[in-house]
């Protein structure tokens, strides 16, 4: 069908009002770039609207419309994106600006669960669920962003021995067909809404098909989140090593004993950014003066009990760290802030520039050591340089276990200036690319999302089944057409 862009804009108004949608080019602006899309030199075409629902009958009626007039649509959260993932990729689309759906609708503390909107942010969950003596299992991410948007984006959120479970419970999802799907124990039209706290309901795990699908299957409106108790005494303690190797080991050990609340392991160069804020990385020696402080490798552990378990845990894992070499130092007051769980300081990582390419792959412990090597080598091969000091790089390490250290999330950054030229820009890509090329192909290491660079490793019937089940939901191919991350 002939979109008329003054007729579509109408309707648009009719249902969100003439306040909450524009088509303004300063407006559409914001929407159109992030630091990876530059990177890979795309040119992001301008959408046709942002528009902001409120309410899940809204984006519904926005969704039922895109088909009727086969409009793109690219849903976001809270906005915080870096990775290029929530960009309009298409001319004519509709950005579906998610931020004034903000509303914690439920903590409930017996079955430790909130019920929350996709903007609603890690800061205000932490806030809200404090009062109750709860809070949220701990994610590598920083107060702003969105739980919603988090699980869509990516299946990545620190496990250790003792939250080694999914943060996602139940799902509230405007499918792109615009049919209404609830998932788990929800799902039941009979008793669903008294009892959306379980996720394992009615055969195949559903809830499971929406993590990590970066919004390809349908706009989560409404999630039960799992939250945890608030222990009596809670404590972070960081070891040092000399080498990632024993590290690492200590790292294993320690999560087999099974009572650790967070568990990471950082090198020197993550360390430093996390503990300083943009302003004083710029300044001539500071990250320098910091490095020397700082061991090459930390273990941060974080521990939970009553005041005798604490002592006990902390007493074990010191023994465990120095059976390998490790020793206690002190903890940064922003290095205390991230391992607690979301963190300003995590958007330190990437300053005071916030330009990342990021090398992230899943495995065994075993071959973590020789992958940082890779990372190692390649930006040394392609002369990969500090974007502020012009100085040779070095990576940023963060290991996060999954399920007692059986698998390990593995991300690696290279660091560079968005607002660089595409000769200093096009090392930073041919170092990326070579070794995702190693990892992927010599170990076996895995992503989380799937993006098509990465799908074309599949086997065929993996993929298959991805797009076949992003057919049947969305069979106007409206939901984030010609993106990289595009299941179309």
């Amino acid at each position: 069908m002939k979109k008329d862009k003054n007729k579509i804009k109408q309707l648009l108004v009719s249902i969100v009002g003439q306040e909450n949608i524009s088509g303004e080019i300063p407006d559409l602006i914001p929407y159109i770039r992030d630091s990876y899309s530059t990177m890979m030199g795309r040119n992001i075409p301008l959408p046709d609207f942002v528009v902001m629902p409120e309410t899940v009958d809204e984006v519904q009626k926005i969704v039922l419309l895109a088909n009727d007039y086969l409009i793109p649509i690219y849903p976001r959260s809270i906005g915080v994106n870096i990775a290029g993932s929530a960009l309009p990729y298409k001319e004519g689309g509709i950005v579906l600006d998610l931020k004034r759906m903000n509303k914690i609708l439920e903590i409930n503390e017996d079955t430790m669960t909130a019920t929350i909107q996709p903007g609603v942010t890690w800061g205000q969950l932490r806030k809200e669920a404090n009062k109750k003596k709860l809070d949220i299992i701990p994610i590598g991410g920083p107060y702003q962003t969105s739980p919603v948007g988090n699980h869509l984006l990516t299946n990545i959120t620190p496990y250790s021995s003792k939250y080694h479970c999914d943060r996602a419970m139940t799902l509230k999802v405007i499918l792109p067909n615009g049919k209404i799907l609830r998932t788990g124990s929800w799902a039941s039209e009979h008793g669903g809404d008294a009892n959306p706290y379980f996720r394992y309901a009615y055969g195949p795990d559903i809830t499971g098909m929406f993590r990590g699908s970066l919004g390809n299957f349908g706009i989560i409106v409404e999630m039960v989140e799992r939250l945890r108790p608030v222990a009596p005494v809670e404590k972070e303690i960081v070891f040092g090593f000399k080498e990632l190797g024993p590290c690492l080991k200590a790292l294993q050990a320690i999560e087999r004993l099974e009572f650790t609340r967070t568990c990471q392991v950082y090198n020197n160069i993550l360390s430093a950014h996390l503990c300083l804020a943009p302003h004083r990385i710029k300044e001539p020696g500071e990250r320098e003066k910091l490095l020397a402080k700082l061991p090459p490798y930390q273990l941060g552990i974080g521990l939970g009990g009553t005041e005798e378990m604490v002592a006990l845990f902390e007493k074990i894992t010191a023994e465990e760290a120095g059976k390998r070499g490790g020793y206690s130092v002190p903890v940064e007051l922003e290095l205390e802030s991230v391992a607690k769980g979301a963190s300003r300081a995590i958007m330190h990582m990437y300053a005071p520039l916030s330009g990342f390419a990021a090398i992230i792959g899943c495995l065994p412990i075993t071959h973590v050591a020789e992958i940082n090597d890779i990372v190692k080598e390649a930006v040394k091969k392609y002369d990969v340089r500090d974007p502020l000091t012009g100085e040779p790089q070095e990576h940023e390490l963060i290991v996060i276990p999954y399920d007692r250290s059986s698998t390990v999330y593995v991300e690696q950054e290279i660091l560079y200036d968005p607002a660089a030229d595409r000769a200093t820009l096009e090392p930073v890509m041919q170092c990326l690319r070579e070794c995702y090329a190693k990892i992927v192909v010599q170990y076996g290491a895995s992503h989380t999302i799937p993006n098509k660079t990465l799908m074309k490793m599949l086997v065929p019937s993996y993929g298959e089944l991805l797009v076949n089940f992003k057919k049947m939901v969305d069979p106007n191919g409206i939901m984030l057409p010609g993106g990289p991350y595009s299941l179309e």
